[in-house]
C-alpha cells in the first residue's frame, strides 16, 4: 500500500515492525521507542477494524501508526510516520520541533479502506482538512498516554471522492493532495497549520490556515 507522510517525516513500512509484549516498535531500521507504544485509539472502517499507535522516540521525536487491529504478527496493511514533533524531543536535537500538525495517509487496501491520521497539538479540539478537490473534512481530535506528551490525535476514513496520490509521484502528488490542514480549537481559533506546498520543514504560519 501507498503510505504517506509529511516530506520531513521517516516513513517506514510496518512489515519493519515487530511486536515485544504485544506492543509495536521498529527495529534496527527504525526509530527506537523512548517509552512503550500504546494503542491510542481502536474503531472500524467499513467493516475493517483499526488501531492508532503512538510512542516517543529517541531518534525523530513522535512516531504514529494504523494498522489493522489483530495485524501485529506482521503489520500487513499498515503504515507508519516519524517526525519531530512540538513537546517530544528528540537525542539527536536535543530540542523540540515546532511542528504542531501534520499527517499519515494510505490507499484502499484488503485490509483497511483510505484512510487519513496524525497528531495536532492538544489545544486543538477539531482537525479540518481542504483537500486539493476543494473538499473540506472536519474530525474530531481525541487524547493520548501522557507519556506522548501536549498532543492529540485524528483519524478517519476518507470519503471515496478524495482521490488519493498516485504511486512514484510521492512528492509532487503529495502537496497536491492537502491543500491545508488545521487545528481548530473549541473558540474555533486555528492553533496548529499545515500547508504542504509551502510549508517548511513542516511547519506554517497560521495565517496560511486561516
Amino acid at each position: 500500500m501507498l503510505a504517506l507522510a509529511l516530506l520531513v517525516a521517516v516513513l517506514v513500512s510496518l512489515a519493519a515492525l515487530g511486536a515485544a509484549s504485544d506492543w509495536w516498535f521498529l527495529e534496527d531500521q527504525g526509530p527506537t521507542p523512548v517509552s512503550a507504544p500504546g494503542v491510542v485509539k481502536e474503531g472500524e472502517w467499513s467493516g475493517h477494524p483499526w488501531q492508532l499507535t503512538a510512542y516517543p522516540s529517541g531518534r525523530v521525536g513522535l512516531c504514529v501508526s494504523v494498522t489493522p487491529a489483530g495485524s501485529n504478527a506482521n503489520g500487513s496493511g499498515g503504515g507508519t510516520s516519524c517526525a519531530p514533533f512540538v513537546g517530544v524531543p528528540t537525542a539527536e536535537t536535543k530540542g523540540s520541533s515546532k511542528m504542531t500538525i501534520t499527517f499519515l495517509s494510505g490507499t484502499a487496501s484488503g485490509e483497511l479502506p483510505a484512510y487519513i491520521a496524525g497528531p495536532v497539538i492538544d489545544k486543538a479540539s477539531t482537525v479540518e482538512i481542504e483537500f486539493g478537490t476543494g473538499e473540506v473534512l472536519r474530525l474530531p481530535t481525541f487524547s493520548g498516554a501522557a507519556s506522548l506528551g501536549h498532543v492529540r490525535f485524528y483519524a478517519a476514513q476518507l470519503p471515496a471522492t478524495i482521490p488519493m496520490p498516485l504511486p512514484g509521484l510521492r512528492t509532487q502528488n503529495q502537496r497536491s493532495f492537502i491543500n491545508t490542514l488545521a487545528g481548530i480549537d473549541s473558540d474555533g481559533n486555528v492553533v496548529a497549520c499545515l500547508t504542504p506546498r509551502m510549508a517548511v520543514d513542516g511547519v506554517s504560519p497560521l495565517s496560511d490556515c486561516q
